[in-house]
């Protein structure tokens, strides 16, 4: 399988078998698919071999080729609603034979690397009880029929764990609405909100507690033993400074990330922190500006808010500080940046 990367940090992966079943539910002709995989120089038995496994950017790239193919701007999210637990093996039959969503959803949590090791699912109760679900790289684009897709998936989960009359209390979308709002709402049988802080559903404080239609506490502890056999994560962060890179990914999206928070996940002081990272030729105040400026840059190449609320979210208090630290990530100002999305031409690269 080819890769477009020959950084020596690890590349983040999927298995293969996600891309084959959103193949089988595109019914593409033969042809078709063929043409989409060697776009990307695969070959359709590339995708078939046991745990074989396939570069997360190449992925997303591909299901909006998809999507574009068959002229169904939805189909990440009504494909979501044809999807059962086998799609992801252990972590979709422990989620729907947990006895309550309070279980399920960190199960999920903990259990989404069998799948692939470039998103994260986090559960918060704040501002009231949700699963938030992201990409932990902004670099990775275009993103909107994966995420669209993954919180459907989600939901198709909880229905079949409480059962048919189940409906979340809202969802929400980073992106930009695409397509007509009663479909998404038809989906997810709630309100559904588009350019917020995150992408989320959110549920009601009874349906967190409430019990599964068929809970099988065997069922569950038979598969917990699989993904803990799993757990030696053959792709694991290989660099100190990439873990660093991964914690600011699940950290809140709104304001400047907080040291504290980074040095409470890895449990360890400041100076230390600071030594492991000047040994790789870095600094937590360097990856935690690009963290910044990487959301940022999503947020102009994805969203239509204006560059003041992008600087805002990314906790600049002005547009010419936030103007002056785009440029000198990314050599480039903001309006040239998302002047570039805007004209369907690659935008530049990111400096590293």
């Amino acid at each position: 399988m080819s890769t477009e990367n020959t950084d020596p940090q690890r590349i983040p992966l999927i298995q293969s078998k996600i891309l084959n079943g959103i193949l089988n539910g595109a019914q593409l002709p033969d042809a078709t698919v063929d043409s989409l995989l060697a776009s990307e120089g695969l070959r359709r038995g590339d995708l078939r071999e046991a745990q074989s496994t396939l570069p997360f950017a190449v992925y997303l790239r591909l299901f909006d080729r998809i999507a574009g193919a068959i002229g169904r701007d939805s189909f990440g999210l009504e494909l979501s609603a044809a999807m059962g637990p086998e799609l992801v093996g252990a972590a979709g039959y422990i989620f729907v034979a947990s006895p309550d969503l309070n279980h399920a959803v960190p199960a999920l949590s903990s259990s989404v690397f069998t799948i692939q090791d470039a998103t994260a699912f986090e559960v918060s109760t704040d501002p009231s009880a949700h699963v938030r679900y992201r990409i932990t790289d902004d670099e990775m684009t275009p993103r909107r029929q994966d995420v669209e897709f993954s919180l459907g998936y989600v939901d198709r989960l909880v229905r079949m764990l409480l059962g048919p009359a189940y409906a979340p209390l809202e969802v929400w979308f980073e992106h930009p609405r695409r397509d007509r709002l009663g479909r998404h709402e038809a989906v997810f049988r709630c309100p559904v909100f588009f350019e917020q802080e995150m992408n989320a559903i959110f549920f009601r404080d009874e349906d967190m507690i409430r019990r599964g239609t068929r809970p099988d506490p065997n069922l569950v502890a038979l598969m917990q033993h699989y993904v803990q056999l799993l757990d030696n994560r053959s792709h694991a962060i290989t660099t100190f400074s990439e873990e660093v890179r991964q914690i600011l990914a699940t950290l809140p999206e709104s304001g400047v990330p907080g040291l504290g928070s980074v040095l409470k996940q890895l449990g360890m002081s400041s100076a230390t922190l600071g030594r492991r990272l000047a040994a790789e030729g870095t600094s937590f105040r360097d990856l935690a500006r690009r963290h910044r400026i990487d959301r940022a840059a999503r947020l102009l190449g994805e969203t239509r808010l204006s560059i003041l609320e992008v600087a805002a979210r990314c906790g600049y208090a002005e547009t010419a500080s936030f103007s002056r630290a785009f440029r000198e990530v990314t050599g480039t100002s903001p309006r040239a940046y998302r002047a570039e999305v805007a004209g369907q031409v690659a935008p530049l690269p990111l400096r590293r």
